[in-house]
């Protein structure tokens, strides 16, 4: 189930914005306007905070647009349209909208239609949405994958009194060590990226390469539980080169988040949080 959302009126705003940002690009309407210190100024002198204001070009005439909106609990009445009616008679702004998330009174649709003001409900899905916690199967990508894996593989130690061979997928030998009768211990994994160097630097595939290694008197090491003195270090290995092609396939999906109601038109609007929208019916 989808975690329970909660919004407080700057990051609704935000939404509301990033909204009609979106969709507004296609028809080359953009935000021009937005927040607490966004202002406009009417014929009277008179200064307003306006939360969006978005604007297109048609021809030589600017087309400007101011949406107000409330995150309240309770529905919106008819003094928000008054409100913003009066913002556009003084500001010459042509169009309006009130986004809310309660929905809004009878009186105020009534109002608002007569005014020509549009009105959206923009809320969270609930338990109550068909829509809600579903995931919505958005495309599908399918990925063809060339991978090539150079490997240096150590197929066996000459130690002198022992030489002890290797599966060459297993890299174990890497965390081996010497030591000496002190117990001071000497790893061998310096000397395994070494000849591993090597043996890529040399190129030649498959081909086992041997290289000898100077070792100090003293020093022992553990193999089988018996300790064994060291005589000579002498690694053997080759070099692979494994190339192998693959398709993965995933399908994205994406679950609604909030949904979008144009009440006039009788548009529905999803809204993810990755911020994909996509239209349903109503």
């Amino acid at each position: 189930m989808m975690e329970e959302n909660t919004l407080d009126w700057e990051e609704y705003e935000k939404i509301t914005k990033y909204i009609y940002e979106s969709l507004g690009a296609q028809y080359g309407i953009k935000v021009s306007g937005f927040g607490r210190h966004n202002k406009v100024i009417g014929t009277s002198g008179n200064k307003y905070q306006v939360d969006v204001l978005t604007e297109q070009n048609n021809g030589d005439q600017k087309i400007i647009t101011a949406i107000e909106c409330k995150y309240w609990k309770d529905k919106v009445d008819t003094d928000v349209i008054l409100k913003l009616y009066s913002v556009m008679d003084d500001c010459d702004i042509a169009n309006g909208i009130i986004v809310c998330k309660s929905g809004f009174t009878r009186d105020t649709m009534t109002y608002a239609e007569h005014k020509g003001i549009k009105l959206v409900i923009l809320r969270e899905s609930g338990e109550g949405d068909d829509e809600h916690g579903k995931d919505v199967e958005l495309g599908f990508i399918d990925l063809n994958i060339h991978s090539t894996l150079t490997r240096a593989n150590i197929t066996s130690i000459d130690f002198g009194k022992k030489t002890v061979h290797f599966d060459p997928s297993i890299g174990a030998v890497y965390y081996w060590k010497l030591h000496d009768s002190s117990g001071n211990e000497f790893p061998l994994k310096p000397i395994m990226f070494e000849f591993a160097d090597k043996v890529m630097r040399q190129n030649e595939p498959l081909k086992n390469i041997t290289v000898d290694y100077p070792i100090e008197d003293g020093r022992f090491i553990y193999i089988d539980d018996q300790e064994i003195e060291v005589e000579k270090l002498s690694v053997t290995g080759f070099l692979s080169i494994t190339n192998s092609n693959s398709v993965k396939s995933y399908t994205l999906t994406d679950q609604v988040w909030m949904i979008m109601e144009q009440l006039f038109d009788g548009k529905r609007l999803t809204l993810s949080k990755t911020g994909l929208m996509w239209h349903l019916p109503k």
